[in-house]
């Protein structure tokens, strides 16, 4: 009796046939009906899934609203504050900063101000008026020959690879224009990088790609070749990342092409491994001696680390060798275990790592009771795509931020989930040609620009309203938690 589907499906097609050619109208019907009857016939054939061999066809169009769950709920079933990763009044904001467009919302939030989660900042009586500042901050030790004035919000890391050209192309010719900076990510420099003329931050990562040898080493002078280019303003050498820290990542075959292969310098169409380890250190001392070779090598450019916290001692051991050596990277990078990745590992993504707020607070006071502060500046990362989040990390001691995923749904990103698969279906984390034609970069390199202009506009109107003069006094602005005041 299970497949009482399957032979009421072969009953019918017996029977157009049959009505068919008693009656010439019901061929389009007959026509229509033999996809339903070669599905029903190829899922009883099949013994990957259950579901479709005990219910031919309808199994079928289950496990389709399966795979498309999240877009359904999304778009049909969820309110506007639910949406995870990001809720659509999240997205909304993204967007409307980036089409520069009717800037405001009306009737009040839509957001539950008695949730234990809800937070918000505290204003002055007398706001300021209208006062301009100069939202960039020099990245430099004083072991550092070339500073770099970075801008307070930058593009956070995506590789070309995990990202589409054309998304490249957009995202570095909106920095160009408004003047902010791009994280390569560790996937190497492109020409799509390259041919943008913006600033550069070019990732390090435990593959080395874009400066390794043929046994996956570092290369000395592949590195140097590049990290002397006017464009590459900074190097961050990358331990972890906040979806997947101490995991390694993969590089699909499928998303592994000639053109990423030859930046890569790697096989193409091969599953590419990065290890979730470096074999250029595997001890405090030689980290800081790596980080040391790399600013000499790029003629003494700041020379960062990022990572996820993890085992609180290990930062604690590694900030009093930086005081005893005084070896120190420019600037380290934090990104909560929220942060997000094209693919991260089933067992990392959701239990692995410090959130960024426990992890801002622990490394800014760890820098500043070994007085390391001064030298070091933090760069946080990790769901920030508002002017409030921003000034959040501001004033939780990181002296500037990157955005990742608020500069995607700048792209025109929908969160439809499917970063990993290849079939994106905005053509921003994809390398399918067809899907990345969708992106057009002229109109998307407008948004982009658009969208980190309005993020400073809005961190200034921020500022003036609660009373905060400059940059100095960001630690001044306070942020309330509603659990902790009740």
């Amino acid at each position: 009796m299970r497949y009482w589907l399957l032979a009421l499906y072969i009953f019918l097609f017996f029977f157009l046939l049959i009505e068919s050619f008693l009656h010439w109208f019901i061929w389009g019907i007959f026509i229509l009906y033999l996809p339903i009857l070669y599905l029903a016939i190829r899922d009883f054939n099949q013994n990957e899934s259950n579901i479709r061999k005990n219910y031919p066809f309808l199994g079928t169009i289950n496990e389709f609203i399966d795979k498309q769950r999240h877009v359904l709920q999304e778009v049909l079933l969820q309110n506007r504050w639910e949406g995870r990763p990001f809720s659509l009044l999240q997205i909304n904001y993204v967007k409307k900063k980036a089409s520069d467009t009717l800037l405001s919302l009306p009737f009040g939030s839509e957001l539950d101000f008695s949730n234990d989660d809800y937070f918000w900042c505290e204003h002055s009586f007398y706001p300021l008026k209208n006062i301009k500042r100069d939202f960039r901050v020099k990245i430099g030790s004083s072991q550092c020959k070339w500073p770099y004035e970075a801008s307070i919000i930058n593009v956070g890391a995506m590789s070309f690879g995990s990202i589409s050209s054309a998304a490249v192309s957009a995202l570095c010719n909106g920095a160009k224009k408004e003047g902010f900076a791009v994280n390569t990510g560790e996937g190497g420099i492109s020409k799509h990088h390259w041919d943008s003329g913006c600033d550069l931050i070019w990732q390090i990562g435990t593959g080395y790609f874009g400066c390794r040898d043929s046994e996956g080493n570092f290369d000395e002078v592949l590195f140097q070749k590049q990290a002397i280019n006017k464009q590459v303003k900074m190097i961050e050498i990358k331990i972890s990342q906040g979806a997947k820290p101490g995991f390694g990542a993969i590089l699909p075959a499928s998303k592994n092409t000639q053109e990423i292969a030859k930046i890569r310098k790697i096989e193409p169409h091969t599953e590419v491994h990065s290890p979730g380890h470096h074999s250029s250190f595997s001890t405090h001392e030689e980290l800081l001696n790596f980080i040391n070779k790399l600013r000499n090598l790029s003629n003494m450019k700041p020379i960062g680390i990022k990572f996820c916290v993890g085992k609180k001692e290990d930062f604690d051991s590694l900030c009093r060798l930086m005081n005893e050596s005084q070896v120190y990277p420019d600037f380290i990078v934090i990104e909560g275990g929220e942060g997000g990745s094209g693919a991260a590992d089933l067992d990392s993504i959701h239990h692995v790592g410090w959130p960024l707020k426990e992890s801002l607070d622990y490394i800014v006071k760890t820098l500043k009771a070994n007085n390391l502060k001064d030298e070091i500046k933090v760069i946080s990362t990790g769901k920030i795509i508002s002017s409030v989040d921003i000034a959040k990390n501001l004033s939780m001691g990181a002296d500037l931020c990157y955005s990742a995923r608020g500069m995607m749904f700048s792209l025109g990103c929908v969160q439809s989930l499917k970063c990993n698969t290849n079939k994106c279906p905005t053509g921003i984390t994809t390398m399918d040609k067809a899907r990345v034609s969708g992106l057009d970069v002229m109109d998307k390199t407008q948004k982009v620009a658009n969208y980190h202009r309005n993020l400073v506009q809005g961190l200034e109107k921020l500022y003036n309203a609660t009373g905060i003069n400059n940059l100095a006094d960001k630690e001044k602005l306070k942020f309330n938690i509603l659990e902790k005041v009740k």
